[in-house]
């Protein structure tokens, strides 16, 4: 029985080492966090705040998971803005260069409440678009399938 359970405790251990930190969910969650709630989240999904970076004028909180070398992802998390009725929105950006991966996150955002409403390609990458009456998601995946990522934000009108 022993041996039986320390199997079943080892086999949960590798799968898990290998899951990717976040779900398309999370993600979804993190647009209307307040900065405290975004910063606990995702110092407890094993991120690391790197600092600040600013992309086209608006600031982003830089955020580092090193599972292993060959597992690094990043989380780009704009500064959140209230919205008329209160509540709190930001930009979220997911960067990955593993391919199972972002292979989940589109499998999930499939199957969330989004609509996909494009899919198509520019030069280096595959693009696939999602959108419903609170959120826009995009996901860029690579033609090599090396790196992507996941842009979410929350509509103008979301909660209004």
């Amino acid at each position: 029985m022993r041996k039986f359970l320390l199997v079943v405790v080892i086999c949960f251990a590798v799968k898990t080492a290998g899951a990717q930190s976040v779900s398309f969910t999370n993600l979804l969650n993190l647009t209307s966090m307040s900065n405290t709630q975004a910063h606990d989240f995702m110092i407890s999904k094993g991120f690391k705040q790197e600092g600040t970076q600013t992309f086209n004028g608006k600031v982003f909180d830089q955020y580092k998971s090193g599972r292993t070398p060959d597992k690094i992802e990043m989380m780009y998390i704009g500064q959140g803005s209230k919205t008329p009725n209160g509540n709190t929105k930001r930009d979220v950006s997911y960067t990955t260069i593993q391919n199972a991966d972002l292979d989940n996150l589109l499998a999930q955002a499939k199957k969330s409440t989004l609509t996909l409403i494009f899919q198509g390609a520019d030069v280096n990458k595959n693009i696939y678009r999602f959108d419903n009456s609170l959120f826009r998601a995009t996901i860029s995946v690579a033609f090599d399938k090396r790196s992507g990522g996941v842009d979410v934000s929350q509509k103008d009108n979301a909660g209004n």
